[in-house]
């Protein structure tokens, strides 16, 4: 939850703001119509203030003096104005306000509103900004910062590869085109060998004057293309644009690959992504083991109590699984079955930890229609061995066979051989 202050003086644009802000349960918004009541309130804040969008004209302050104040205590800033000045533009930008918003249509609100929940992702945004000219990555840092993104730099493409390597939460790359050692296109085409759109975003800058350049760069695999000197708002713009982009590129992928009843990821994805971990683990020599579980006689309380309370049984159960073991790779497999995969876990451990939550879920009634449902479940466990998640598979529903042939509600794991 991040708390913004809202300082503006017009009941109506008012009205229209906190209807924008309404829509992001994680902005706390304050408001204010003086000059007076903003300075208050921020000498109140026992939080400070992530952000603030202030009106640049107010009655006690009609020179912007709002901004000056915010700025002095390093609250980033975005100007709203009722007139497009330029003079004012550019000394405000220069000064270091995030943005410079008229007030000229309700789609304005609308952006601004939309930057101040950029700004709350910037500051989990890395960027990589790569160009052999100190005093154009000193410039570009400037701005990111000035947006809270979280910064990196490389002279060329080679360290920029390196840099990329040891960092592999970057989700934006910044790129001249002209440098030493690898230049901004065959940086680009290294990068998308290795990475998608979907993975990091890529904005290719130059001031060449070659007018095929940026055709190049996105036929390379660049996301955008600018061109130097740029005005800071189209830099801004064009940020903000592609990391949505990607944004929703993750979502939809996330969305594919997630189980629509339960939001747990779904049987594809689990077997897609185990397969690379237990490969990765392998190569460590750690031990990784497979947990299935199932609820007890579930078909039987979908056919006596109906398939919508089944469907909430699964719900609450999996909400369940993700508070109490969620720091593992899990999926519902199929109908009342999950599975975890659990690195440096030996099976016995495993088991242990199992148990306990099958014994919290014994004793955890789920409310379905004010009535109470208890549930159990049992579980097979392996260790997972020379890789084979299929033969963990197999052997973890032999497991599970067993558990329900000796009434359910137990644990039984197999140890290696």
């Amino acid at each position: 939850m991040k708390h913004i202050l809202v300082v503006e003086d017009s009941p109506m644009v008012l009205k229209v703001l906190k209807q924008f802000i309404a829509r992001h349960d994680d902005l706390k918004p304050q408001f204010a119509e003086t000059l007076g009541h903003a300075t208050e309130l921020i000498a109140r804040a026992t939080t400070p203030f992530f952000a603030c969008l202030a009106d640049l004209g107010l009655p006690d302050g009609p020179n912007g003096e709002i901004v000056e104040f915010c700025l002095a205590k390093k609250i980033p800033t975005i100007v709203l104005t009722g007139s497009y000045n330029e003079e004012n533009r550019k000394s405000l930008i220069a000064r270091g306000v995030v943005d410079y918003v008229v007030k000229e249509s309700r789609f304005a609100y609308e952006y601004a509103v939309k930057l101040l929940v950029r700004l709350t992702k910037n500051e989990e945004t890395h960027v990589l900004v790569t160009d052999d000219s100190v005093t154009a990555r000193a410039h570009l840092r400037k701005l990111l910062k000035t947006h809270l993104f979280k910064v990196s730099e490389a002279k060329d493409g080679k360290e920029a590869i390196t840099v990329l390597e040891q960092n592999p939460d970057i989700k934006l790359l910044i790129t001249d085109f002209n440098m030493p050692n690898m230049d901004g296109i065959e940086l680009t085409k290294y990068v998308r060998r290795k990475m998608g759109n979907n993975q990091l975003t890529i904005i290719a800058l130059s001031s060449e004057s070659d007018r095929y350049l940026s055709a190049r760069f996105i036929k390379n695999g660049a996301s955008d293309f600018l061109k130097k000197p740029f005005i800071h708002e189209e830099f801004y713009c064009r940020i903000m644009h592609n990391l949505e982009e990607r944004e929703l590129l993750e979502r939809v992928q996330d969305y594919a690959n997630r189980d629509h009843l339960t939001d747990l990821y779904n049987r594809r994805y689990f077997s897609e992504k185990s397969k690379k971990l237990i490969t990765e683990n392998d190569k460590t020599g750690t031990t990784t083991s497979l947990c299935m579980m199932s609820i007890d006689n579930f078909n039987d309380i979908n056919d006596e109590l109906g398939h919508d309370c089944g469907d909430h049984l699964l719900i609450e159960f999996s909400k369940s699984l993700t508070t109490n073991i969620g720091m593992f790779l899990s999926s519902r497999y199929g109908g009342g079955e999950f599975v975890l995969l659990m690195p440096n876990f030996s099976a016995e451990k495993a088991a242990r930890l199992s148990d306990d939550f099958r014994d919290f879920i014994s004793t955890q009634p789920i409310i379905y229609k004010d009535k109470e449902i208890n549930i159990t479940l049992s579980a097979g466990i392996c260790e997972i061995e020379n890789g084979d998640l299929s033969a963990a598979l197999t052997s973890n529903y032999q497991s599970l066979h067993r558990a329900k042939k000796q009434g359910g509600n137990c644990v039984i794991h197999t140890n290696p051989a």
